[in-house]
């Protein structure tokens, strides 16, 4: 059997031992002693008798200290703080005895007179304070034995260690040390060191009965009331807490100041506090149900009294909810609650525009205090909550402020009206900036015109008027002698950018040539991204060229410019090789102060461009590389970046992906969403009929505090309508005929909150084509509705919706007698063909043909000559078309059709695959068998895969539909529809049963001209659906 070795410890004990084995053996004066066989400080007591020198009790060397956590270190630690109830060290009673007749035996042993003892005594407590509680004790009770009195000042400060020291011993002696001294010579400190050992040993009794006594019989001084106050508010024990607060008051004159009573109550920390103020509201409460309310009255001020002191805590996070719960549960103890509400928001505002949902329910708060009678704001709480919204461009609380200016305090000072000015400017109310300017200038003076100019010419971009904007320059000119300088007139040049008014902004910058006012980089390059957004390549060179004969240095504006006209020409290899020598150039332009972006955002709408054109397209793999790409040139990320990724997830059908990036990707990055990023999403999910999620979203926009659009309410209206028809056709409606009662209901409420500080919007749209506002809201709403009743036959609710808006038109739009868009035209053109009204829809036709001249022609380009379309207008027509085929078809025109195309396309108009498809459609019902199969081979057949490619005739009628339903009319496909299909099968088997010769020849002649098409209309699957049974004529 092996041996265990003994010498050294198994391999266990040292892990669980790490510390050093401290030696045993002592060596003292010769004499070796094994200590743990002693008594705890024998050895020191040993030492202390050894020395020759005994008239003073030595110093401890560090190495003779108790080692941490042994049974004396904690009468030898010294911790001058104050520790919380509950965290009294428990020391053994056996050893603290022991402890304590060890050191009385030692200090006996020291034959130190009355004098020496007082002043060691005298130096351990103020100079080196070396001695544990047991020691200082110890020479207490020797003075005490000897009949010595302490100074009063000694006294006191062994009162203060004894009550600081971490066990119950120096606690205990503490009181016992208290009791000792006659009632009539105890002070303040006394109070206070006794009433802390008692809070310190959880004895809040006999704390309140020592505050009771101290506020009795001490004429002033501090006796521990902030340490009981404390104490109960801590422990939710309101009934102490009142008869503290109740004593303060009755005694008031004793104390100093506030602080006396608030002092350790005011170091608590939110959210803690606002938990302890509600709780006592509650307790005043409650008090207020169970007694009568005089009672009651001062449980509900000190009610009020830690609220207000929980509500002045700044700068410190805390949850909303338990603010609100306090606030409102505050208002029911029949107090006027103005400066409860004052002290709510301004702590809401204290944590800075950075924590936009504090400033957000700050800015809500402020608005439900304002229909309380007893809320009067004052200029500070007012000034503070005009910052925050100028910080968060919020507009609605403006006209708040604003109000509340002129109601309780007269007048507005200075310092607010260009806060004002700005954010009501940024809003588009140019009424109430135009009177709020001229109130400065009567007031004050125009010497600061130069500051006010330029928040009238922004409230005027804002709306798109560019005739004020060019009369208020005149009128300051004319009345306060203001000269404009350069940025006076970029701001008219972006009004005029906002109305697509090119011309008009030509003419001034060919006024400012003119004169001495020299047009900057910012100046071309509004005009050229005007040109580029048309998509007019050849205006957006010639204006760059003249910029750089100016001896202008390009600017990012104006090579973004240039990327968005070659992206919208479909140049987008060119655009993305100028964005990447872009990262070498030399760009003109100040950073935008963006401090929610990291790295170079001057360069990041360049690639926004590129990344939208590619996501209108679909292309996924694309966005994904031009991502990336930026990530590694550190070009920052913005709105705009994600949205174009969550566009092209929903065009492949990935809404679910795209929601994720709104949810957790942007708000992980500090991006907060718009009501484009919801509207792009709500759309994805309602292309796959999924109406219950674009509800959500809309819910989910109003929790966020985020304000519909045109976007969002379009796509809620298209869902409402589409549960509309869902209803219908399964017979939950109450009305015999269709009724979109859930649409109208959302263009009522829509129209009803319609007004022009909303039509300011800048935030670009979906459903939306043109940007100038008097526009946008003209094709958001009004054709969808009337082509969704058109479609239903039901041509007195057209009539209604198209007075509706007219009347619309009328308030918003100053040009009354323009002609409606393009997409109401063809909504209209649907109404009229459906109703037999050939001679109304072919007046909408003509009238659309004008709006092309107009909107689509290239700058400089005459209309009578071949190609001055845009190539970005050349779809313009493609709608409104297709209704005219169905008129010029009806009225026996079909002849017209083909020279129609052909004059569209000289001008540089193209046609959809919807409107190729109709065509065929539309020839062979009138039997031009051979044309249409011509037509159907060289537009449609390029990209037919064959039948077997869909794998049933479901699936292919599916497929097809979805080729010719794309986002934009660029990324069609021409790709033959199903419906088209069997037309041509109709005049096949028509061309089948002629003649004989006739027949074969005609069929000779299809497979000639149209191989493929032929192929795929003799291997079409049979299927039993409707327009087979119909054009087929099967038995």
């Amino acid at each position: 059997m092996a041996q265990v070795p003994t010498s050294n410890p198994p391999q266990w004990f040292s892990k669980a031992n790490p510390r050093k084995t401290r030696n045993t053996v002592s060596d003292t004066n010769g004499l070796g002693l094994l200590d743990f066989l002693y008594p705890v400080r024998t050895l020191a007591i040993i030492r202390e008798y050894v020395r020759k020198n005994t008239t003073a009790l030595p110093r401890h060397p560090r190495s003779q200290l108790p080692p941490p956590r042994s049974r004396n270190y904690t009468s030898v630690a010294d911790i001058p703080t104050n520790d919380g109830p509950g965290q009294v060290g428990v020391v053994d009673d056996t050893a603290t005895d022991h402890a304590l007749a060890v050191d009385l035996a030692a200090i006996e042993a020291s034959h130190l007179t009355n004098t020496e003892l007082t002043a060691k005594l005298h130096d351990s407590l103020f100079i080196h304070q070396q001695l544990s509680v047991y020691q200082l004790w110890g020479y207490y009770v020797k003075l005490r034995e000897r009949s010595v009195l302490l100074a009063p000042k000694d006294l006191a400060q062994l009162f203060t260690r004894l009550s600081q020291s971490h066990g119950t011993f120096g606690l205990e002696k503490t009181r016992e040390l208290f009791d000792s001294i006659d009632p009539s010579e105890r002070r303040a400190v006394h109070y206070a060191c006794a009433v802390s050992a008692a809070l310190r040993q959880d004895d809040l009794r006999s704390a309140i009965g020592l505050h009771a006594e101290a506020a009795t019989c001490v004429g002033g001084g501090s006796f521990g009331t902030s340490l009981v106050f404390k104490h109960a508010v801590e422990r939710a024990n309101w009934k102490a807490a009142l008869a503290v607060w109740r004593q303060f008051g009755d005694h008031r004159r004793m104390y100093l100041a506030e602080s006396f009573l608030w002092a350790e109550v005011d170091r608590l920390r939110l959210p803690g506090l606002l938990e302890h103020a509600r709780k006592a509201v509650e307790f005043a409460i409650s008090s207020i149900e169970e007694s009568t309310f005089c009672e009651a009255a001062p449980a509900r001020k000190l009610a009020f009294a830690v609220v207000h002191r929980a509500l002045s805590v700044h700068n410190a996070d805390f949850d909303p909810f338990v603010q609100a719960d306090l606030v409102e549960k505050a208002q029911s103890l029949q107090e006027p609650s103005g400066d409860l509400f004052r002290a709510a928001i301004l702590q809401h505002l204290s944590l800075g525009v950075q924590n936009s949902e504090h400033s957000q329910r700050g800015l809500d708060l402020y608005r439900t205090a304002r229909m309380n009678p007893s809320f009067v704001p004052d200029q500070e709480l007012l000034h503070a909550l005009l910052r925050r919204c100028h910080d968060l461009r919020s507009s609605e609380e403006m006209y708040y402020i604003l109000e509340d200016y002129r109601k309780h305090h007269t007048q507005i000072p200075r310092h607010a009206y260009l806060p004002l000015l700005s954010q009501l400017a940024r809003h588009g109310d140019i009424d109430v900036v135009d009177q709020l300017s001229g109130e400065y200038i009567s007031r004050f003076g125009a010497q600061d015109i130069s500051v006010l100019a330029p928040q009238l010419l922004h409230a005027c971009y804002r709306r798109a008027e560019v005739d004020r904007a060019i009369g208020v320059i005149e009128s300051l000119q004319q009345k306060h002698g203001y000269i404009p300088d350069i940025r006076a007139w970029n701001s008219v040049f972006a009004t005029y950018s906002r109305v697509d008014d090119c011309e008009g902004a030509m003419r001034i910058l060919d006024r400012l040539v003119a004169t001495n006012v020299k047009p900057d980089s910012k100046s071309y390059g509004i005009l050229m991204g005007m040109f580029a957004k048309r998509s007019d390549l050849a205006a957006t060179n010639e204006v760059y060229e003249q910029a750089i004969s100016e001896g202008v240095n390009p600017s990012f504006d104006m090579v973004s410019s240039l990327i968005l006209a070659l992206a919208t020409n479909d140049r987008l290899d060119e655009a993305e090789r100028m964005a990447e020598n872009s990262l070498d150039m030399d760009l003109d332009a100040p950073p935008r102060k963006i401090p929610s972006l990291t790295g170079d955002h001057t360069r990041t709408r360049m690639w926004n461009i590129l990344l939208g054109q590619h996501a209108m397209k679909g292309q996924l793999d694309k966005v994904f590389s031009l991502q990336n790409r930026m990530q590694e040139a550190g070009i920052a990320f913005d709105g705009a970046t994600y949205a174009a990724l969550m566009q092209s997830l929903c065009i492949k059908k990935l809404p679910h992906a795209a929601e994720k990036i709104l949810k957790v990707v942007m708000p992980k990055v500090g991006i907060r969403p718009t009501a484009l990023h919801y509207a792009i999403v709500m759309s994805g999910f309602l292309n796959l009929n999924d109406y219950l999620k674009v509800f959500s979203l809309r819910n989910r926009m109003d929790q966020q505090g985020i304000k519909p659009t045109f976007s969002t309410r379009n796509t809620l209206l298209r869902a409402e309508s589409y549960m509309d028809e869902k209803d219908y056709f399964k017979g939950n409606s109450d009305h015999p005929t269709f009724e979109a009662s859930r649409a109208q209901k959302v263009l009522t409420d829509t129209l009803d909150h319609l007004n022009p500080m909303e039509l300011a919007s800048l935030g670009p749209s979906k459903f939306a084509q043109s940007n100038a506002p008097n526009v946008a809201f003209q094709t958001s709403y009004f054709p969808y509705m009337i082509n969704l009743y058109g479609r239903k036959r039901l041509f007195d609710k057209v009539a209604e919706m198209y007075d509706l808006y007219i009347s619309t038109r009328q308030k918003f739009s100053p040009d009354v007698n323009a002609s409606p868009p393009v997409e109401l035209l063809s909504a209209l053109m649907t109404s009229y063909t459906k109703a037999g009204e050939y001679h109304e829809a072919e007046k909408c036709w003509q009238l659309a043909l004008e709006k092309a001249q107009h909107v689509a022609c290239k700058s400089d380009a005459d209309t009578s000559q071949a190609g001055w379309v845009l190539h970005k207008y050349r779809f313009f027509l493609a709608l409104p078309l297709t209704r005219h085929m169905h008129v010029l078809a009806a009225t026996s025109r079909i002849d017209e059709i083909g020279p129609l195309i052909e004059s569209l396309q000289q001008a540089g108009f193209q046609l959809s695959t919807h409107n190729w498809n109709k065509y065929v459609q539309v020839l062979v019902q009138n039997d031009r068998a051979l044309v249409a199969y011509q037509i159907c081979e060289g537009k449609l057949m390029e990209g037919w895969p064959g039948w077997q490619r869909f794998g049933h005739v479901i699936k292919a009628k599916r497929s097809i539909k979805r080729q010719w339903v794309p986002r934009s009319w660029e990324m069609a496909r021409p790709f033959p529809h199903y419906e088209t299909l069997v037309y041509l099968a109709s005049a096949y088997l028509t061309a089948q049963g002629r003649a004989y010769g006739v027949g074969k020849e005609l069929l000779r002649e299809m497979e000639k001209v149209a191989p493929n098409t032929v192929e795929a209309v003799y291997k079409m699957p049979k299927y039993n659906d409707k327009i087979q049974n119909l054009l087929l004529r099967r038995e």
